[in-house]
């Protein structure tokens, strides 16, 4: 339809212009220069520092990176559906975009090598609770988790969770009530009272 419609178009002529935008474009398309190799980017770029709790503040929202890069800078590019986040040249954590206003999304998948040092900080932990509700954690998983920790006990259950590459990882959660975890998620670090956000 549109190819239609460029073709009618070259056949108009501007008011008292000696052409028609046909005869014009012809003359004009060999001095155009080619289009670029690389696609072009629509996004915002941000560069940002990675909290304490390893997340990123983007427009007042909040989202998680992986553990390891806590204290670094990292490269935020923002789409109008998600957020593409980059150390150096590689890609660490994508998200879809959050709309609201002082949210936060946590990916659990980000909190694996916190195991290491905190295996018993799955229960309660606000990244699990989002894994849940977007259907990542499910009952299968829950089930393994119970029978691992009655077994072996929760310290070596989360060890042996993070061993196994499973794409469930946890954070610690902290002592704090999941209100108040919700809360300082949505604060920035400076903020936030002592403990482990997620």
């Amino acid at each position: 339809m549109i190819a239609r419609w460029d073709e009618a178009d070259d056949a108009r002529r501007i008011r008292s212009w000696a052409r028609t935008i046909g005869e014009y474009f012809a003359a004009e398309q060999p001095l155009l220069d080619p289009l670029p190799d690389e696609p072009f980017e629509t996004g915002r770029l941000f560069t940002l520092r990675v909290d304490r709790y390893s997340q990123i503040s983007v427009r007042t929202n909040r989202y998680s990176v992986p553990v390891r890069l806590i204290g670094r800078t990292v490269s935020a590019m923002l789409h109008a559906s998600e957020l593409v986040v980059y150390d150096g040249r590689e890609e660490v954590a994508r998200h879809e975009r959050l709309i609201a206003k002082a949210s936060c999304r946590l990916d659990l998948d980000h909190y694996l090598e916190a195991l290491v040092r905190k295996p018993g900080a799955l229960p309660g932990a606000t990244a699990l609770d989002q894994a849940r509700s977007a259907g990542r954690f499910t009952p299968v998983h829950d089930a393994w988790w119970a029978a691992a920790d009655s077994t072996i006990g929760r310290s070596s259950a989360g060890r042996r969770q993070q061993h196994s590459g499973s794409s469930q990882p946890v954070g610690p959660a902290g002592p704090a009530s999941r209100r108040q975890r919700s809360r300082r998620c949505r604060k920035s670090s400076k903020d936030s009272s002592a403990g482990q956000v997620w």
